[in-house]
């Protein structure tokens, strides 16, 4: 796996843990989701020499240097790779109970080649020391490892144990939902957490957009993903939540996957002109033209 591959995850991950406003972050990260990270990275480098002890500032700087490097050439990750790392960790310096920064520190040492600074012993100390100071997201942290190292019974116990420790939790139910969704394919007990989700907080959009992302995967239950996804459009999700042109998109896979090719394209388009570089839709375009 590419080292510029776990950074650009962590540069899209929902933060652990609320963040102070802060206008120039908010500049660049909605820079950052419209597939402008060099733009970002201006911003937060100008950002970052004004206040140099901003923890969050050099976070968002490793991230924006992560997207940059993700979209470059294998030269262009490793003239980054210092960058990304040096960010993450002097927000973590600054802010030792940073745990968005210790993660992207993690996620840097976890995936990285050694010869660009990975280091699994390191991200296994950062994983630790996110246990320590918030519990909730340690399960998370030693989850990704596990998956890294290709050992999903034991991911899948990090996100049981989650569960089980915050059974009230809507965010712990979504996140367990997500593993098993994307890593265990289970879609019957995927659909079973999104459910709790939304029972214990029918505001969570998130989760009402990953039922019509489930619908498209599954190619089931098409009315309730087409119904969720239409109704996650007239939201106003954050930058933290999924982007709308991912809901066009999987809007998109449920009418093509029933045969409505037109619907379907309009949507693939839709989606298109919000973001131009998603290989994905440009493939699904091609189907249904």
């Amino acid at each position: 796996m590419r080292f510029s591959h776990a950074v650009f995850a962590a540069a899209l991950a929902v933060p652990l843990v609320a963040q102070t406003a802060d206008p120039v972050i908010d500049q660049a990260r909605a820079l950052i989701n419209t597939n402008q990270a060099a733009k970002a990275a201006d911003i937060l480098e100008k950002g970052v020499a004004a206040k140099p002890n901003d923890a969050q500032r050099h976070y968002w700087l490793g991230n924006a240097y992560g997207v940059i490097a993700q979209q470059g050439s294998m030269f262009k990750a490793a003239s980054m790779a210092g960058k990304v790392r040096a960010e993450f960790a002097r927000a973590v310096q600054l802010d030792p109970n940073y745990v968005d920064a210790r993660f992207g520190l993690m996620e840097f040492y976890l995936r990285a080649p050694s010869l660009m600074g990975g280091d699994e012993s390191k991200a296994r100390e950062q994983a630790a020391e996110i246990r320590k100071r918030d519990p909730f997201n340690g399960h998370r942290a030693f989850a990704t490892i596990a998956l890294t190292k290709n050992d999903p019974a034991a991911a899948r116990n990090e996100y049981l144990a989650l569960v089980r420790e915050n059974p009230a939790s809507a965010k712990a139910h979504y996140y367990y939902a997500l593993f098993l969704m994307l890593n265990d394919k289970n879609y019957k007990a995927a659909g079973d957490e999104l459910d709790a989700t939304l029972r214990l907080d029918p505001a969570y959009i998130a989760a009402t957009f990953q039922i019509g992302h489930l619908s498209a995967l599954s190619a089931s239950n098409f009315e309730r993903g087409e119904e969720a996804l239409q109704k996650y459009l007239t939201m106003k999700p954050t930058s933290d939540d999924p982007p709308l042109h991912r809901a066009r998109y999987w809007l998109g896979v449920i009418y093509e996957k029933q045969g409505k090719r037109n619907e379907a394209k309009a949507q693939f388009e839709h989606s298109l002109r919000a973001r131009a570089d998603q290989k994905d839709v440009k493939e699904a375009l091609k189907r249904v033209s």
